[in-house]
């Protein structure tokens, strides 16, 4: 333990600390956020963008964000069906630029405390699975849930 602590303050002393803290926070999300364990292995940002583009491409940047949250808390895609959609593909360049955004910028935001599901309430009524849990952000269509203890 004393190797590896004197070896980053050597490092922290020789690049500054502001910098040396940006290193070690991309360096715990390059092994973390974008590995998320899935029942097929990893959620990549590929598939993501696919489930963030076809559940949100009418909520704007912040929905899209929110969705991507869930999908990290989740770590599965379980759940998320459209993204298998061929309809998805008729979604213009800007949204999936703006899906890639929101895919990058989940990693940094916690807008739905942690909520591990959501749906349109509006759209398909509350969803029998909401008794167990609580409600933890609400946007635009989606209202966004966390489970309190397992169905």
């Amino acid at each position: 333990m004393f190797f590896h602590q004197t070896s980053f303050l050597k490092i922290r002393s020789r690049i500054g600390k502001g910098i040396f803290y940006i290193c070690l926070i991309c360096i715990f999300f390059e092994n973390t956020a974008f590995s998320l364990k899935t029942e097929n292995g990893k959620i990549t940002d590929d598939v993501a963008m696919k489930i963030i583009v076809s559940e949100a491409a009418d909520q704007g940047l912040k929905g899209m964000i929110c969705v991507g949250e869930v999908i990290r808390h989740r770590k599965s895609t379980a759940g998320f069906y459209g993204y298998r959609s061929n309809r998805i593909k008729d979604q213009p360049k800007d949204i999936w630029i703006m899906a890639e955004r929101a895919w990058e910028l989940s990693a940094h935001t916690n807008y739905t405390q942690g909520a591990d599901h959501f749906e349109n309430v509006r759209r398909f009524g509350v969803p029998s699975w909401a008794r167990y849990c609580v409600k933890t952000y609400e946007y635009k269509d989606h209202i966004f849930y966390k489970e309190t203890h397992p169905k």
